[in-house]
């Protein structure tokens, strides 16, 4: 349903009314409740005090006939419950009970309110009754029972009286809101008739424009809240203005759009003439302005529009994509896509760096390449020696052996060229789960180094730990124990007999590092870069006489990189090679 004007009006000034009074009844029936409970506290207090001084008054005695009697002093008023507990929870005396019904009752020690009044001093609670089976307002105050030790005495007083009186404060609110309801009505109705009335002639005029060649002329009043509104349907003549305000703020909008566009994108027109660049297409082809105007084979280099076909002054009318190299201080490749535009003569070129996409898509047909390479010896020495044993080498048991220890080797090699790829497969697909907790560091790398001790052993070399025992780091453990082991690994490896490793943490520049450092033959400066790629190795023949999967450095920094850190390596004077890992979150324990 469509209201009006003077509809929403009314509308909006009932819906206020109804609010208020909503509002105002929450309000009012909670803090009378609130209020009406806080009485009924104050009233039962008063009387449970007079309770605990007729228990303390000299004349009282421990036997329950004067508890009976105390009680009976508030029989007069049915409506509030006194109750004398004793500190083991019998029920000395209640004015709601006697005789044998009195030495009935259930033990009260574990009541809320005398736990509270022996505790605390006071108790107060609202819960049902077990023995009148209705909703009650208790209050408990503890005194001295001539015997010694204390006993509560609790007054309680039932809440249907509050409940009714509450129901009925919230009748006499919701008549009393109908009344102002009803009131609102008949108010609202002459409110929106009074203060729409001139809207509602600026509306029939601005109406009547619409849908009539010529309009009358709205009248205006020197005192009309309306005024204005009166004098723009006037002054149609601003629309155009306006109009024309709004497409150039369209406009300033797409060319915000195109200029914050990764892609570069040329405009032209059905002469090829260019009338629109975005920035991208600028730093891209190093333009310090957008040539505007220009014809678009001057402005672009030679092999691009060698590419485009603007040599022959013509674009295809059918949208193409081509690719070519663009010469600079860097060399990039640029994806260019034509496209004409509709129902308008002219083109819109868009260009895009792909140098990097075409970079990886290089390094993932390298590492299909390397994993064929790498998969290809082993399994053709497990091939060949499996076939030479079938053709009748099992009869030699020395041949044969031979050929079973190369197949073992090799089945070995294989399986960890596997399960590295399987975990770098991970990593990269951040499926590797990592948890990252306080470690000692001192102790990791002491784990480390005891699990290659045997393999320095053979080729004696000495090992070195330069940790402090104080320095604790935040790192999964594993991963870094495997980045540990990878790296005394290869430093074992390369090294030559009787050298010596070590590891240790440096400061540099403010940032703590875990440093692999020996004294090996070191790496030539132009391969530092590229160590930690896949498979690349700076001596090929002797990487794989050594038995490296060349994925081992490429595991490590993905790690590294899960992590949070980084790692790098570093040539050391006058020989050797210095592998680390950065140290982001160190603290120092004692």
């Amino acid at each position: 349903m469509t209201l009006d004007l003077r509809g929403k009006y009314i509308f909006s000034f009932l819906l206020l009314v109804l609010i208020a009074i909503v509002t105002a009844n929450i309000y009012l029936e909670y803090t009378l409740g609130e209020w009406l409970e806080t009485q009924l506290v104050t009233e039962l207090r008063r009387h449970a005090t007079v309770g605990r001084l007729l228990a303390e008054s000299p004349e009282s005695v421990s036997d329950n006939k004067d508890f009976d009697r105390f009680v009976n002093i508030f029989g007069h008023d049915p409506d509030i419950r006194i109750t004398y507990i004793s500190d083991d929870g019998r029920v000395l005396g209640d004015s709601h009970r006697s005789g044998a019904a009195l030495r009935a009752m259930e033990n009260h020690r574990s009541r809320p309110e005398v736990v509270a009044a022996l505790q605390e001093g006071f108790g107060i609670s609202r819960r049902e009754s077990a023995t009148l089976e209705q909703g009650m307002l208790y209050v408990a105050l503890p005194f001295r029972q001539p015997e010694g030790g204390q006993g509560v005495v609790r007054a309680a007083v039932p809440l249907e009286g509050v409940q009714a009186l509450t129901s009925r404060l919230r009748l006499s609110i919701i008549v009393a809101g109908l009344i102002a309801i009803m009131t609102a009505i008949s108010l609202s109705g002459l409110f929106a008739h009074w203060t729409t009335h001139s809207q509602r002639h600026v509306i029939a005029c601005a109406q009547t424009m619409a849908h009539s060649a010529r309009a009358p002329r709205i009248e205006i009043h020197a005192d009309d809240a309306l005024a204005g509104l009166a004098s723009s349907l006037n002054l149609l003549a601003e629309e155009k203005n306006e109009t024309l305000a709004l497409l150039a703020e369209r406009q300033s909008q797409m060319l915000a759009v195109l200029q914050s566009m990764h892609e570069g994108v040329i405009a032209l027109d059905g002469r090829l003439m260019i009338t629109l660049m975005n920035r991208s297409v600028m730093e891209l082809l190093r333009l310090q302005q957008a040539p505007v105007g220009e014809a678009v084979q001057h402005i672009l280099p030679q092999r691009m529009s060698a590419q485009l076909g603007l040599e022959r002054l013509h674009l295809p009318s059918q949208p193409f994509s081509t690719e070519f190299e663009l010469e600079g201080p860097v060399v990039r490749r640029v994806a260019a896509v034509v496209t004409p535009l509709h129902e308008h003569p002219g083109h819109v070129i868009v260009l895009r760096d792909v140098t990097e996409k075409r970079r990886l898509d290089a390094m993932r047909r390298d590492f299909v390449a390397n994993v064929s390479h790498e998969l290809r010896t082993p399994v053709s020495v497990l091939q060949a020696n499996a076939q030479t044993l079938l053709e009748g080498a099992l009869e030699d048991k020395k041949y044969s052996r031979i050929l079973v220890s190369a197949m073992e080797r090799n089945a070995s090699r294989l399986g960890k060229l596997i399960a590295d790829l399987l975990d770098l497969s991970r990593l990269e697909a951040d499926q590797f789960t990592m948890e990252i907790q306080s470690l000692s560091l001192l102790s990791v790398v002491q784990d480390v180094v005891d699990l290659v001790r045997m393999a320095a052993q053979q080729k004696e070399i000495g090992l070195r730990v330069a940790v402090d025992e104080r320095m604790s780091i935040w790192a999964d453990a594993e991963g870094l124990r495997r980045i540990l082991i990878n790296f005394l690994d290869n430093a074992i490896k390369y090294t030559p007999n009787g050298s010596q490793v070590e590891v240790r943490t440096s400061e540099q520049q403010g940032q703590w590092r875990l440093e692999v450092v020996d004294n090996g033959p070191g790496i030539a400066p132009q391969h530092c870069d590229r160590v930690f790629e896949r498979f690349y190795r700076v001596d090929s023949g002797r990487s794989r006489k050594m038995g490296g999967t060349g994925l081992g450095l490429s595991i490590v920094k993905h790690l590294a990189e899960k992590m949070g850190e980084t790692v790098g390596m570093e040539g050391v004077e006058p020989h050797g090679s210095v592998f680390w890992l950065s140290l982001s979150r160190v603290v120092w324990v004692g």
